[in-house]
């Protein structure tokens, strides 16, 4: 009897470590989180109410509210942690007549570019980011811009260098990123799929 009470407990008690490195084996970084979270999220689409643009944005970011925006035609979304921030934003600039080789090269040399990759009408940037001339340590960004006459129609997303892994997702669909052509969108000038992403 006694026997058999030490080998009950001693069964319990294995049951309970495996039970326990199972959970330490399972528990995920919050990098890795982010990346699951990235992977599974319904990608709505947000369209600029001005210039007719979209860009895809992750379910589970906020939209910046127009007051902090510094122009209110500019599509902008964040995810905050307690410490890190990724942004990603639509927006418009002038081409100042520039070819767009020469509209790479001038961009690249004004946002620090490390590394620059040139398409038919479009080009993609990406570098260490800099605000105000100044270099925010750990963080980088990825831009891709569409020339369509005398405007630059630019996709981009500023990211902690640790959570680059994780964007896989949105490296692609930035890479993809067709400023007109959009299979399937039937949005209205200023709507969006998401209700939460509506702007008025």
């Amino acid at each position: 009897m006694r026997k058999g009470i030490f080998i009950f407990i001693a069964v319990l008690i294995v049951a309970a470590n495996i039970d326990w490195i199972g959970s330490c084996e399972t528990e995920r970084t919050d990098v890795e989180l982010f990346e699951h979270n990235i992977n599974h999220a319904k990608m709505y689409e947000c369209k600029s109410e001005d210039y007719g643009f979209a860009i895809g944005v992750p379910s589970f970011f906020s939209e910046v509210p127009d007051s902090l925006k510094e122009d209110r035609s500019r599509l902008r979304f964040r995810f905050n942690t307690k410490w890190e921030t990724v942004v990603i934003e639509g927006y418009t600039i002038y081409n100042e007549g520039k070819s767009l080789k020469e509209g790479m090269d001038s961009l690249a040399k004004t946002l620090h570019s490390t590394h620059q990759k040139l398409g038919n009408d479009n080009f993609i940037l990406s570098g260490p980011q800099y605000e105000n001339g100044n270099y925010i340590e750990g963080y980088s960004y990825y831009s891709k811009f569409v020339q369509n006459y005398k405007l630059w129609y630019v996709y981009t997303m500023v990211y902690p260098d640790r959570y680059k892994p994780a964007l896989k997702r949105m490296f692609k669909e930035i890479d993809e990123w067709q400023v007109w052509e959009r299979p399937g969108l039937k949005l209205k000038q200023g709507e969006s799929q998401t209700p939460r992403h509506k702007r008025k």
